[in-house]
């Protein structure tokens, strides 16, 4: 099963976007699946169920950062650089939506409500949105990663 699928299968099975996002890749950047899982969950319905930006698009953001980012204060060439492909990360993906707001991919559900999650399970935003959500942001992070030579097959 492709890292894609896996991210696709956690999401179905109950984990927010972020979690299923970051945890497939986390795992071949060195951390283990359960400490993936826990770091990613505040990320999930927007961070925080608030509807800000979308989980799927956060998790990949951690695995870069987890991959490219710079492990001391003082290497700030290592930070800007991560700053540039995670700006490329998100363009990527904004132009794939048209947003990276949850909110607005959710068509405006509140998460918080029951109302907001009965729209998203009855509208099946889930599958029509989230898991091609998930597919794609696993996807260019994947791309990203090989291409800093970080991600093997």
């Amino acid at each position: 099963m492709t890292r894609k699928e896996r991210a696709v299968t956690m999401h179905t099975a109950g984990s927010a976007c972020s979690q299923a996002v970051f945890t497939v890749l986390a795992e071949d950047l060195g951390m283990s699946a359960p400490q993936a899982h826990r770091l990613a969950g505040g990320f999930g319905g927007g961070i925080g169920r608030m509807g800000l930006s979308c989980g799927a698009v956060t998790g990949g953001i951690m695995a870069l950062s987890l991959a490219l980012g710079a492990s001391e204060s003082a290497d700030q060439e290592t930070k800007l650089a991560l700053y540039g492909v995670v700006a490329d990360y998100i363009e990527r993906l904004k132009a794939y939506k048209g947003t990276i707001e949850c909110r607005a991919l959710l068509d405006g559900a509140d998460l918080w409500t029951q109302e907001g999650r009965d729209m998203v399970s009855t509208r099946h935003l889930a599958d029509s949105v989230c898991n091609p959500m998930i597919t794609r942001a696993v996807e260019e992070a994947e791309r990203i990663l090989r291409e800093k030579g970080k991600l093997g097959v």
